[in-house]
């Protein structure tokens, strides 16, 4: 989310949320809260999601909030009524003040989205533990009168950011090649971010691109095809929310489609490259046959033992001429050597000649199919396109199961011809465990989140060798917050171990007994 769409959903969460009563916060699942508002009109549900990629805020379907498998999160605001709607400085912190002074902010940083209950000015309650209790309350960033004189080494892009940081990062290059920024003065330039502020704080556009993405800027500004338009800002971000998944998975398939072309094309293009220089074969093959000739001519003679033979050239009156042999082959023999030559030559210029129709061919059709790909602009579309074209996708993609009827559950891999299965998010973990053989080795970086990991055992009671357990052990604390660091203690242990309880959130267990790897992460090949 950017600060202009703030600008939008603050007036319409005014109008929502004030004089509302907070019933109950609530956590129904991982980077998700969910705030329940009695208005004397009308009840909200405000939705508020800190899951990297998809931040969000805005006020969705009311329903009751659940009664088991939550956690209640700032109930000291619980039955107070809001007060007021701030959205300070030029941030992106949004805040709900109550009558007592207490707010709940939003911060919805990408990487520190998190919510926090402040009371005079100190954090007193925070929704991920990121922030510290008794620190002080967040403050925005107020940026100043900035120019942008002097600053040559600059990019366009980074010019732009710089007169105005909260300027909307998505399509900021095709808008600069639209608009032919990079030919503008420094005030033309600032005069054009000026402008651009204006309309985005009081006149925007709620779009839909084709490609999948939003924005506020209207056509005019921004000419790429509208797919739909919204009537307010907090339509836009429900729909985007909703939809990531979506569009990740259409920019995950794709990208995988377009890398498969695109290596095909490569090779395609240095065949073509090596084709079309058989001509050049056709003249060593005319020579090597003139030296066939020239060899047999003299075949009754002996020659001295040299790696070179010197004689007339026919084909040159008066001239001489040096041919490299093998001496420990007699004139005869070498001649028919040349004879070889020069037929393998013809036989190769040849089929260059047939070869270079046929990959030409192949070409514009892997461009062809690229292009098709690339205008693809929604999840089922692709899905139908792989389905119709099954065969291309087992050429692009061999060895991959064809996912155009449904996506796995979880990651599968094979790690020196042994099944292992890597979790995707919590309920894909829960996926796993539930599918999994008891005998199969289960594993998960020890103490922090991250995705469940199994070694299939086909019910195999012993344990895989020392090697493939600290290769796989690798691949957990990969997929786990302990990325980063050097050495990771991973747990490993039978799948008969590892328990659900009930009532548990998504992806909990309790491991009854364990074993510790340490391993360096490494990203496996999925």
């Amino acid at each position: 989310m950017n600060y202009y769409e703030l600008i939008y959903l603050k007036n319409e969460l005014k109008n929502k949320l004030t004089n509302g009563v907070l019933e109950q916060a609530i956590s129904p699942y991982r980077n998700m809260l969910e705030l329940f508002i009695d208005n004397d009109e009308k009840s909200c549900r405000l939705l508020f999601s800190t899951a990297p990629g998809n931040i969000a805020l805005f006020t969705d379907t009311y329903r009751p909030g659940k009664k088991s498998n939550t956690v209640d999160f700032f109930e000291d605001c619980y039955g107070q009524r809001i007060k007021e709607i701030i959205l300070p400085g030029k941030d992106r912190l949004l805040g709900l003040e109550f009558e007592e002074s207490d707010i709940i902010w939003f911060r919805l940083f990408s990487n520190k989205a998190n919510a926090l209950l402040t009371r005079n000015d100190t954090i007193v309650e925070t929704f991920k533990t990121q922030d510290e209790i008794g620190k002080p309350a967040p403050k925005p960033k107020e940026p100043g009168n900035v120019e942008i004189a002097g600053t040559e080494d600059l990019s366009v892009k980074q010019m732009v950011l710089k007169l105005n940081p909260a300027f909307p990062r998505d399509h900021l290059d095709e808008l600069i090649n639209i608009h032919h920024l990079q030919k503008l003065s420094d005030e033309e330039l600032t005069g054009w971010v000026r402008s651009q502020e204006a309309v985005l704080s009081n006149n925007a556009a709620f779009r839909l691109l084709a490609d999948g993405s939003t924005t506020l800027f209207d056509e005019k500004t921004l000419s790429l095809q509208t797919e739909r338009s919204f009537s307010d800002v907090n339509e836009l971000i429900s729909y985007r929310y909703k939809n990531y998944s979506n569009r990740q998975r259409l920019k995950q398939q794709r990208g995988e489609l377009t890398k498969a072309i695109n290596r095909q094309i490569k090779r395609n293009r240095s065949s073509l490259n090596n084709l079309y220089q058989a001509d050049k074969g056709l003249e060593r093959a005319e020579e090597y046959e003139k030296y066939g000739h020239l060899l047999m001519a003299n075949a009754h003679l002996n020659h001295d033992g040299d790696s070179n033979f010197e004689t007339d050239d026919l084909y040159n009156e008066g001239n001489l001429i040096t041919i490299p042999i093998d001496p420990s082959l007699s004139l005869a023999e070498n001649a028919e050597h040349y004879y070889k030559r020069a037929k393998n030559s013809e036989r190769s210029y040849e089929e260059a000649t047939e070869m270079i129709p046929k990959l030409e061919a192949r070409k514009k059709e892997l461009e062809s199919l690229k292009e098709e790909i690339g205008s693809i602009q929604n999840i089922w579309e692709l899905l139908d396109w792989k389905k119709e074209h099954a065969e291309i996708v087992d050429e692009l993609l061999p060895g991959k199961k064809n996912q155009s009827t449904q996506s796995l559950p979880f990651h599968q891999l094979k790690v020196k011809d042994v099944e292992v299965w890597i979790g995707k998010n919590a309920f894909s973990n829960d996926k796993l465990v539930q599918s999994g053989h008891k005998e199969d080795v289960w594993m998960h970086a020890r103490g922090v989140p991250g995705s469940h990991v199994l070694i299939r055992m086909n019910n195999n009671k012993g344990m895989p060798d020392k090697e493939l357990v600290k290769k796989v052990a690798s691949y957990a604390a990969y997929n786990s917050k302990a990325r980063g660091a050097g050495l990771v203690p991973v747990i490993v242990t039978k799948l008969k171990y590892v328990r659900k309880p009930k009532g548990a959130a998504a992806g909990a267990v309790i491991v009854q007994k364990e074993e510790v790897e340490l391993v360096i992460p490494e990203k496996p090949e999925i």
